[in-house]
């Protein structure tokens, strides 16, 4: 009997101690755990943007200061930056009768790409048809002339209308000349002088229906 309880606390005893061992807390390994630090994320990201923004910031500053220099106007007064980025883009472009592409252009595939790209104003090919168009509203004196007006001229004897530019200020337009390519010229310059015919303001309108030089618009 007597020995019978002895065993019967042994089992009872080694059982206990098996129970004790076998929930025994293991090391955890973390040596293929993955830690994301999504602070450090979010920062790199903010920095990344504020590079740019302060890249930006400084072409843009570097922009206005080459075409004011250009116009001999102060800075401040370049303002419409996305009308001097698409200047910068095509500067110097060749001439090509008939060319619509960096590879060369002509003055009035010039001045289409250029008006539908920065107000999104779309006008028919030639000079005479954007002259008489609906989206431009034809007028005489140089004196009332402001950044954007378009100004016609006439090069070529029989034709009332075979050239146009944009105006940008100081007397000076950006055009696509024979001789230069997409280059400034001077209305104070002999030859322009000479030249010029009439300018144009843009009626820039929410639809961007095509306008023709008989003054009717289709999709």
């Amino acid at each position: 009997m007597l020995l019978k309880k002895i065993l019967t606390a042994l089992f009872i005893i080694t059982g206990l101690s098996s129970c004790f061992f076998s929930k025994k807390a293991t090391k955890p390994d973390y040596s293929t755990s993955i830690y994301t630090n999504t602070q450090s994320a979010d920062s790199s990201a903010l920095k990344t943007r504020a590079a740019a923004a302060k890249k930006t910031g400084v072409e843009d500053s570097l922009l206005k200061a080459r075409y004011a220099a250009y116009l001999k106007l102060p800075a401040d007064s370049i303002k419409n930056l996305r009308l001097y980025r698409f200047i910068d883009q095509w500067l110097n472009t060749p001439y090509l009768w008939g060319g619509t592409t960096k590879r060369g252009i002509d003055c009035s595939a010039f001045m289409q790409r250029l008006l539908a790209d920065v107000y999104q104003l779309h006008i028919p090919r030639t000079s005479i048809q954007q002259f008489y168009t609906d989206n431009v509203e034809p007028f005489n004196g140089q004196q009332y002339l402001s950044e954007g007006d378009l100004v016609f001229f006439k090069t070529i004897p029989g034709n009332p209308i075979t050239h146009v530019g944009m105006y940008l200020g100081n007397n000076i337009f950006i055009n696509a000349s024979s001789s230069k390519g997409v280059s400034f010229g001077n209305l104070r310059d002999y030859y322009w002088a000479t030249k010029y015919v009439a300018a144009g303001r843009l009626i820039v309108r929410r639809s961007r229906h095509i306008a023709l030089a008989s003054g009717v618009t289709k999709n």
